[in-house]
């Protein structure tokens, strides 16, 4: 989500959603930005765009803004981090299991940064794409912290259950990816959890009983670099993905070149010239329009089928001549921008 702030105070969500309201608005906050309070704001939020021809929002907006891009974290490291991260001292403290609290909270944050960065694998993470959130590892430790509670001893089947049958298996449609789900739970939720026995991952053994800041250093010591071992993947499982991060790269940063080289000289062609280039070509292209009196004059008989073929060369003659005018159109408006 990326955020865009301005000189009002305000906040409008999702403003992508009415593209015909957002001239408007530009229009407004010109308006208000004059003699208002220096501490007077507007946010604004918006979903970022898959490809330039999405981007609705206006310039002005964009250029009288500070925008803010809130990008989710990558890797099992900074996803088990900012998992971490919505928990504090007090809630690893307000159980009176303390210990086995801790220690499966922990493992729920481990398992919540398994599913959510699997999808990064694409169909070999999961077989669809679940909205796994931040939601679910909440009310997951909630029901945690109430089933240890309420029992002597910790319930690690039923735990197992409503972890991977509700709260995360409520978002899975496949039953594989369900099973998949159960697997990890199997093994990341067991009694040698808390005797401290367990291995998460290969190289990463489940911690110690500390603080919330030890756990937070505990992840920066001793979690092995990146690698699909640490999702229970095969190390090939990483090439499609590997692939795809570096040609949405490279399509970015070709996008973002303000000039192409020409195909002659190793010379420069404008966007203007380029675009001229485009135009020129297509007129060429264009058929000559059908001469529809002198093909009615050659028919003898009009049967259905000719005079559908005549509807055709009718509305062929007038997309071609929509085509035509439009382009000349096009044409004399870029040699008035480069006059």
């Amino acid at each position: 989500m990326r955020l865009f702030s301005c000189r009002a105070f305000a906040h409008s969500q999702n403003i992508y959603l009415v593209k015909k309201w957002l001239p408007a608005l530009e229009k407004k906050l010109e308006h208000y930005s004059q003699g208002s309070h220096p501490d007077y704001r507007v946010f604004m939020s918006a979903e970022p765009t898959g490809t330039p021809a999405t981007h609705i929002i206006p310039q002005g907006i964009l250029e009288s803004s500070i925008k803010i891009t809130n990008e989710p974290p990558t890797g099992m490291q900074a996803n088990l981090h900012k998992a971490l991260d919505n928990f504090n001292q007090e809630a690893l403290e307000m159980c009176s299991k303390e210990a086995e609290f801790k220690a499966i909270l922990f493992s729920l944050c481990y398992f919540h940064a398994v599913v959510a960065e699997r999808r990064k694998f694409g169909p070999q993470g999961w077989n669809k794409i679940y909205p796994f959130n931040v939601g679910d590892l909440n009310i997951s430790v909630n029901v945690l912290y109430n089933y240890l509670e309420a029992n002597s001893k910790v319930p690690w089947e039923d735990l197992r259950y409503l972890f991977g049958e509700i709260m995360y298996g409520g978002h899975i449609t496949d039953d594989w990816n369900r099973r998949l789900c159960i697997s990890y739970l199997e093994e990341l939720v067991q009694p040698e959890l808390v005797d401290g026995e367990l291995t998460l991952a290969p190289g990463f053994p489940a911690p110690p009983n500390t603080d919330y800041i030890g756990y937070h250093a505990y992840i920066d010591e001793m979690m092995p670099p990146e690698s699909p071992y640490l999702y229970g993947l095969h190390p090939n499982a990483e090439i499609g993905f590997l692939t795809t991060t570096s040609e949405n790269l490279f399509r970015t940063v070709f996008e973002m070149q303000p000039r192409d080289a020409g195909a002659s000289g190793g010379a420069t062609v404008t966007p203007e010239e380029k675009v001229k280039q485009i135009v020129d070509e297509i007129l060429e292209k264009l058929p000559v329009d059908f001469n529809m009196l002198e093909i009615m004059n050659k028919v003898e008989e009009r049967t259905p089928y000719l005079i559908v073929a005549f509807q055709e060369c009718e509305r062929m003659n007038y997309l071609t001549g929509e085509m035509k005018r439009s382009l000349k159109e096009l044409d004399f408006g870029l040699r008035i921008s480069t006059t």
